[in-house]
């Protein structure tokens, strides 16, 4: 019986299920909206930080263009990526850099979105490809741990011998023959296109591991209380092991080939060479990787950031100056941020503490104004006398803005000729808005006399304009009946 993995055992499917940010995304109501935008946005595109103002007028055009059902998008923009980048949700990232604030997609979150990707039926499945690699890793890690001579000089005149028989044949014929053909060459260029996009996600993955040792550095440095060496030292020995682990000395390496200047040059040779193969004419402009040892530069430099936030925060530790200054302000902050790290994950669920104003007032001398002694009011009475309305003008008074409810009326029971009910929004498809938001009161007045003609579940966006200005209105599904339509 082949051994378990501990990975799949019920208490541990069962926690991810309560505690992972990716079942979270999976299992909630507006999963199809939150996967939907977060693919289009992060994942497509291939972007990381993405600034805030930009995320949240892009959300607000998908939320505009997406389709809604019975009211489901209830939450305004602002509300949504705060609630997303919330730790009790865990998929977005926000952070502050040069005083503007950013959202990055977590790991998780991408994980979860992948997953649904790869929901999607495939017209193309290669096999061979894979095969073929897997043969090929496996024949690598035999050839280069096999440290036995003779097996080691066969393999090298194996492979003198072929090259030296391909050499010769093409001195005969003077031609070139490919060795893949059409199907070979699709299949070879989506696995790559895949291994690629993967290296991106992985990114996220291991730059969530660097700064999870930073919270833990920085905790570690406020409520550590004995001397700096015994912390430096655990800090450093922390900081090794990532650095020196499986995980992080593939990262190294991986960061240093990217970074050769020949290898770069050699890349994207490779890559304007193959798609420019006549097979890849169709497939090279959807799966384009013209951009990608760009896109890989980017990703290892967001995890090299966080490891220069992990020095910074060392850096900041050991500067003299930084004790020496306001120590008791210092031993103040260090207690409360002690206790917060202790509540973390324990608060009280809502709002605890409500504050009117948490800006200082200030008052400076000179602000004050000079005495003045009081003056006495004096009020003068004089007798009322009936006027003759030639003192003024009073056209003003009846200059008002009047809605003429029968027009509206007409507009209604005119459309209701062609069809037994009609919403508001068809009604002012047809008829707009001409007085703006009195004239929409007006149709609401109407309405209210009829029966059954707000709907509760659904809502509806009503877009109009006045003064130059285009306003949105959201408000209940109004459904106009033929019988039952009695407005005044």
């Amino acid at each position: 019986m082949p051994k378990l993995s501990p990975y799949m055992s019920y208490e541990h499917l069962r926690n991810l299920r309560q505690n992972h940010a990716a079942w979270r995304l999976l299992t909630a109501d507006y999963a199809p909206l939150a996967a939907a935008f977060f693919y289009k946005m992060f994942i497509a595109p291939k972007r990381r930080g993405i600034e805030a103002q930009e995320l949240l007028n892009a959300l607000d055009m998908f939320l505009y263009d997406t389709p809604q059902q019975m009211g489901e998008f209830a939450r305004s923009p602002k509300d949504y990526l705060e609630m997303w980048a919330d730790s009790s949700y865990g998929w977005l990232r926000k952070y502050e850099h040069h005083e503007d604030w950013y959202y990055d997609l977590t790991a998780p979150a991408q994980k979860a979105v992948e997953w649904l990707l790869s929901l999607h039926k495939q017209d193309f499945v290669g096999t061979e490809s894979r095969l073929r690699t897997v043969i090929n890793l496996l024949q690598e890690i035999a050839q280069e741990t096999d440290t036995n001579v003779e097996h080691r000089l066969t393999y090298l005149r194996e492979q003198a011998a072929k090259i030296a028989a391909e050499i010769a044949e093409i001195e005969a014929t003077g031609e070139v023959q490919p060795r893949l053909d059409s199907v070979q060459i699709k299949e070879r260029f989506l696995q790559a296109e895949a291994t690629a996009t993967a290296i991106l996600a992985d990114f996220r993955e291991v730059e969530e591991n660097f700064r999870e040792l930073t919270r833990k550095v920085q905790a570690d440095v406020v409520k550590w209380t004995r001397g700096k060496g015994e912390l430096l030292e655990k800090i450093f020995l922390e900081s090794d092991i990532i650095r020196k682990s499986e995980q992080g000395r593939s990262f190294m390496a991986f960061w240093r080939f990217l970074m050769y200047s020949q290898q770069q040059d050699a890349l994207r040779r490779t890559l304007a060479q193959v798609e420019q193969a006549e097979p890849l004419q169709e497939i090279a402009a959807e799966h384009s990787l013209a951009d990608i040892n760009h896109e890989w530069v980017q990703a290892a430099a967001a995890v090299q950031k966080t490891l220069a936030q992990l020095s910074a925060q060392l850096r900041r530790y050991v500067d003299e100056d930084y004790l020496r200054e306001e120590r008791a302000i210092y031993r103040l902050i260090q207690q409360i941020e002690s206790q917060a790290i202790d509540l973390q994950g324990k608060g009280p669920a809502g709002a605890f503490m409500d504050m009117n104003d948490i800006r200082p007032g200030v008052a400076l001398p000179m602000e004050r104004r000079l005495f003045a002694p009081p003056q006495k009011t004096r009020l003068d009475s004089p007798e009322l006398t009936a006027g003759d309305g030639s003192a003024g003008d009073i056209a003003a008074i009846f200059d008002q803005v009047v809605i003429d409810k029968a027009k509206l009326r007409r507009h209604v029971t005119d459309m209701l000729k062609e069809r037994p009910q009609v919403t508001l929004a068809e009604v002012l498809a047809v008829h707009p808005l001409e007085q703006g938001l009195s004239e929409l009161l007006a149709y609401f007045v109407l309405a209210s006399k009829t029966q059954d003609a707000f709907s509760q579940d659904k809502l509806e966006r009503i877009l109009f304009e006045r003064d130059g200005r285009k306003l949105l209105t959201v408000c209940q599904q109004v459904t106009f009946g033929r019988g039952d339509f009695t407005g005044e």
